[in-house]
């Protein structure tokens, strides 16, 4: 992460992580003292997560396909990197390298149901990480009561087809400008992550 990341973990209340994987940062975010939410979609890999992140007081893990509906029964495909690269939508052009080897049959859930259902208040958790492989707007759709409280937001963006029909870079700019947040650098790269500020 640049400096500027760097600065709104370190002033952050505590984390969102979405799209956690296998939980490989909870100790950093144990030796920051930050509380974090990491959130998983596949279930075996969530079982990882689970066990990395159960040795830190501060961090909970929870099993989600964040989308912006709830309880839609939808695929997801499991990537052949180690399920990195897993997502709700299948590769596109610009990921040819990759293949989905798998897919299940999973149901959604939005991010605002998502912390009300677990009695969690979205103001203790100011600063979200997204890396949802193609699925970051349909999560930003589902978290608008959530966003108001939050201050950053570092979110992986695509400019080409890495996903079929997965979120492209200027939807999320427009749709994250429109809800008062502005994008720290404009993206040089096809894929990368951006850092978004809440304006004050």
């Amino acid at each position: 992460p640049n400096e500027e990341t760097i600065k709104q973990i370190l002033k952050c209340r505590g984390i969102i992580h979405m799209g956690a994987h296998r939980g490989t940062e909870a100790a950093v975010y144990d030796w920051l003292n930050k509380k974090t939410l990491g959130i998983e979609a596949d279930p075996e890999i969530f079982n990882d997560l689970k066990i990395n992140i159960s040795q830190f007081i501060n961090q909970k893990a929870f099993n989600a396909v964040l989308y912006n509906k709830d309880d839609v029964l939808i695929e997801f495909f499991i990537s052949d990197n180690d399920g990195a690269s897993s997502s709700v939508f299948k590769f596109g052009e610009k990921s040819k390298d990759l293949k989905m080897i798998n897919k299940k049959k999973l149901k959604t859930t939005t991010l605002d149901s998502l912390l009300n259902k677990n009695l969690i208040d979205p103001k203790e958790y100011n600063f979200w990480i997204i890396d949802l492989q193609g699925a970051e707007f349909l999560a930003l759709e589902g978290a608008k009561n959530s966003l108001k409280f939050c201050d950053s937001i570092l979110i992986e963006i695509s400019k080409d087809e890495h996903y079929i029909n997965g979120a492209k870079w200027l939807d999320i700019k427009k749709f994250l400008n429109g809800n008062n947040f502005y994008n720290s650098v404009e993206p040089q790269k096809s894929h990368q992550d951006v850092l978004f500020l809440k304006k004050n």
